[in-house]
């Protein structure tokens, strides 16, 4: 039986795994596999300026406009770029894109 789980390591890096009440009871191997080329781009919308901007500092890249969809496509095809640029591995590149918003109250 094979079973695969998606998980987040914690800062605290301790695990905690909820598992299936028909997985049977005794050894099991477990392999956790890191995703190495994996990067978060944080994309906001800058209501002064009108514009979306992306950002990662670990690639570096910051990147602006108009439209999102463009941004989205400017990022793909700018991170490979960059990573060769700073001799960082660009094969492989898993991008995620965390959209952040602001609350502001009065």
């Amino acid at each position: 039986m094979t079973i695969e789980q998606t998980i987040e390591i914690p800062s605290s890096r301790r695990i905690f795994l909820d598992l299936p009440p028909e997985l049977p009871v005794g050894r099991a191997m477990i392999t956790i596999t890191p995703k190495l080329n994996e990067y978060t781009i944080i994309i906001a919308f800058d209501d002064e300026a009108q514009k979306w901007y992306a950002q990662n500092d670990d690639i570096p890249i910051i990147l602006e406009d108009y439209s999102l969809d463009k941004l989205i496509n400017r990022v793909k095809l700018a991170v490979p770029e960059m990573l060769e640029i700073n001799n960082k591995p660009c094969k492989d590149i898993c991008l995620v894109f965390k959209l952040e918003s602001q609350v502001i109250a009065d």
